[in-house]
């Protein structure tokens, strides 16, 4: 793994999790492919996700690179494990709750998490572009996919967030794929967008036609 990051890209030195990291990477033969963007701001977008061990894979490539970046997390994320089963019909009150919940907490908000509340979501888009826009350099990883990890849904039927975000800061969108077939992530060029929404995810789709998800292939 030898990309070279621009020096106006976002970076925060780990001496400990940054090598952890990068031999991870090189020991489950995970690889980061492509040329990282000049571009000082930038929404990054991930494709497909289908699965919770995209994001320990994406944070591995993360550390890896030394990234400093910033990423939206359902509230439950932050306090509470993942689990199969759930008593709580709230969307904030998923997974199970542990006694080192406010540990995890710290940990996600200092890798740049932040919490979102889904059961809230007026005003976020709005609030997203209003706090971001007087900040010099970041890169703002979402997650695109309407379906999830449900194989019911329409996982090509993607949130808007990623386009309203772009459009309203005048920043590029920056595609990469998670592909399990090959155990990379390809980073690829950087978009503007430049048409409706509509227009905007079938550029997506083209892009990430073929690719091998965990749980499934991307098809356009």
């Amino acid at each position: 793994m030898k990309l070279v990051i621009p020096e106006n890209i976002p970076r925060r030195k780990r001496r400990i999790l940054g090598p952890l990291g990068r031999f991870l990477m090189k020991l489950f033969n995970w690889n980061i492919v492509g040329e990282f963007p000049t571009n000082k701001r930038m929404v990054l977008i991930g494709v497909p996700h289908t699965a919770m061990r995209d994001a320990w894979y994406a944070l591995l490539a993360v550390l890896a690179l030394d990234l400093k970046i910033n990423f939206f997390g359902a509230k439950w994320i932050f306090t509470r494990l993942p689990s199969l089963f759930t008593l709580s019909k709230s969307l904030d009150r998923l997974g199970i709750p542990w006694p080192l919940g406010w540990l995890q907490s710290i940990l996600l908000k200092r890798l740049g998490g932040i919490p979102v509340t889904r059961e809230e979501k007026k005003g976020l888009i709005s609030s997203v572009i209003e706090t971001f826009a007087d900040i010099d350099n970041f890169i703002l990883a979402i997650a695109i996919e309407g379906g999830g990890f449900s194989t019911k849904d329409n996982p090509n039927k993607f949130r808007s967030g990623f386009y309203y975000i772009s459009k309203g800061l005048d920043i590029p969108y920056l595609p990469v794929t998670i592909d399990f077939g090959n155990r990379e992530f390809r980073i690829m060029e950087p978009i503007f967008s430049e048409g409706t929404f509509e227009e905007e995810s079938q550029k997506i789709r083209e892009l990430f036609d073929g690719v091998e998800g965990a749980t499934r292939v991307f098809t356009k």
